[in-house]
């Protein structure tokens, strides 16, 4: 198994040397796609030299002009911070009192006073108890090593899904992670997770069960995970993820204590609520509901139509899970299902979209391209970047869509590979 792995990765390597979109032809020549290896460098060259300058500009405005519309760096940032600083002093229930919250965010950051609306935690206790040493450093030393940390996590878990020397550079010019930079989100952290756990799951099952139990920090992004490994019968991985969480909530209970729970679930009502009534960013949040609510529909027809596209997302997963096809179009489903569970989903966590780039890539250099999935995975690369931009200009959220046609797409794949595939066991060994 193992060999027949290297010689897979071999094979993709060397068929990237001549460009992602090299395709046999009717003469056994390959002619090469447009997307080659030059565009691969010059595209995400240019997005960085495009980041570069975008940063001069905030410094200038903000360090030299003063001027006082300019926002701090990573202010989402300020909310992972006071709360680790007040779970530290012992006064973790106050991470989810807004009040007591948002006076140390404004010792922290003075641009607080002037910021209209709140930057409450609405994380679970287990997070807080994961975050929980960054108080011991200075705010934007915190800051750098919890940013920097998270990006080296996740680039090295791309590369090792996609292991080509031509990957580096989207993955670094990649809108997703320079959105999650910019804003000071954890994206980056439960992508390099997830991305681990499915890298992990064919070699070490039980340290991908881990992997996937830490992802419970956000439980609306991992509570996949655990059926997938229910479904290939990866038993192990199962356990493990289960033990995992189990042990992080016992830890954070006996740490923060129950009333941290409560106040937890109290602060997602409250969220829910704002967010329904559209009192928030809504063009931020990439959703079916809030693409629904943006066109004005009722609240339970908004919920109707998200819960049809997460029963759906749910029904492919198993289907992918259940049946033999290549590991690459599980792994790219279950994350690209993963984003269209929550009606309460935000643009900095479509960096999950570099694992769905990544499986694909692989998928599509190994077994073959069709028509014009090379260009879809461009439209992907640049999606956070329309979402921030565009969806906002437009009035309309029209991201949600594109994760449903990325997941038809994975799916109508997978019903091709599945015809094809004689019937086989799926078990920890092949998952």
């Amino acid at each position: 198994m193992k060999a027949r792995r290297r010689t897979d990765v071999h094979r993709a390597c060397t068929l990237m040397r001549t460009g992602i979109g090299a395709r046999a032809g009717g003469n056994g020549e390959a002619p090469v796609h447009w997307l080659d290896a030059r565009r691969l460098r010059l595209y995400p060259l240019a997005a960085l030299t495009c980041y570069v300058i975008l940063a001069i500009g905030w410094i200038v405005r903000r360090a030299v002009l003063h001027q006082p519309d300019v926002p701090p760096f990573a202010l989402d940032f300020l909310p992972f911070w006071s709360a680790s600083y007040l779970g530290l002093h012992g006064h973790a229930l106050d991470a989810y009192d807004v009040i007591k919250l948002t006076r140390v965010e404004t010792l922290v950051e003075p641009y607080m006073r002037d910021l209209n609306g709140i930057m409450p935690w609405l994380y679970p206790p287990t997070m807080l108890l994961l975050v929980l040493p960054l108080a011991w450093l200075p705010y934007w030393m915190a800051y750098g090593v919890f940013a920097i940390g998270a990006l080296l996590l996740f680039v090295r878990v791309v590369r090792k899904i996609a292991p080509w020397p031509q990957a580096i550079l989207p993955i670094l010019g990649f809108p997703g992670v320079a959105l999650v930079l910019v804003a000071g989100q954890a994206a980056c952290l439960t992508a390099g997770l997830a991305g681990l756990s499915l890298w992990l799951l064919r070699r070490h099952a039980a340290w991908a069960g881990v992997c996937a139990g830490l992802l419970f920090v956000k439980p609306h992004l991992a509570i996949l995970f655990p059926l997938a490994f229910l479904c290939c019968r990866a038993w192990r991985a199962l356990a493990a993820c289960l033990a995992t969480v189990l042990t992080t909530w016992l830890l954070s209970l006996a740490a923060f204590g129950p009333d941290t729970v409560l106040a937890f679930v109290h602060g997602v009502q409250v969220a829910q609520g704002t967010v329904a009534e559209g009192q928030a960013h809504l063009f931020r949040m990439p959703s079916l509901f809030i693409m629904a609510r943006m066109l004005h529909a009722p609240i339970s027809v908004a919920y109707v139509l998200h819960a049809m596209g997460a029963l759906s997302a749910v029904a492919v997963v198993a289907n992918a899970w259940r049946k033999p096809c290549a590991y690459p179009l599980r792994a790219a489903a279950l994350i690209t299902a993963s984003l269209l569970i929550s009606p309460y989903l935000y643009d900095y966590d479509m960096v999950w979209l570099g694992l769905v780039i990544a499986w694909l890539c692989v998928h599509g250099v190994t077994h073959g391209w069709h028509v014009g999935e090379r260009e879809w995975l461009v439209l992907l690369w640049l999606t956070p970047l329309l979402g921030l931009v565009v969806v906002d200009a437009v009035g309309f959220q029209f991201l949600p869509l594109v994760t449903l046609t990325t997941l038809a797409g994975i799916h109508r794949k997978i019903r091709c590979e599945t015809r094809a595939l004689p019937t086989q066991p799926i078990g920890e060994a092949t998952s």
